[in-house]
């Protein structure tokens, strides 16, 4: 089992730039993510709709709080990226972010 970087701060593009509910509630969604990814989850097509499920989410709490979707993109893609790298996936963060491409 491999642990997440306990000093990565995550949305920190997003901190202050968006209404602190919605943040929460997407770190909240994304740490569903580290905590199957920390359990080993490795499996190309399971990961790939973790991440699915993760912007799929992320693009409904946009629409809530009337947060700019690219703008949300944007952040976002970095936080996906350390994730891909940090644990050693290989996913292109832009497959991994294929629902904001719809």
């Amino acid at each position: 089992m491999m642990k997440f970087d306990d000093s990565y701060e995550l949305l920190a593009d997003l901190r202050g730039e968006c209404p602190k509910k919605a943040a929460d509630k997407l770190q909240n969604q994304m740490k569903q993510v580290i905590a199957a990814l920390e359990q080993g989850q490795r499996d190309a097509a399971k990961v790939q709709k973790l991440f699915d499920a993760f912007c799929a989410n992320a693009l409904k709490i946009a629409d809530e709080s009337g947060i700019d979707v690219r703008f949300l993109r944007d952040c976002l893609a970095g936080d996906v990226l350390y994730l891909l790298d940090w644990f050693g996936l290989e996913l292109d963060v832009s497959d991994a972010m294929r629902r904001f491409q719809k």
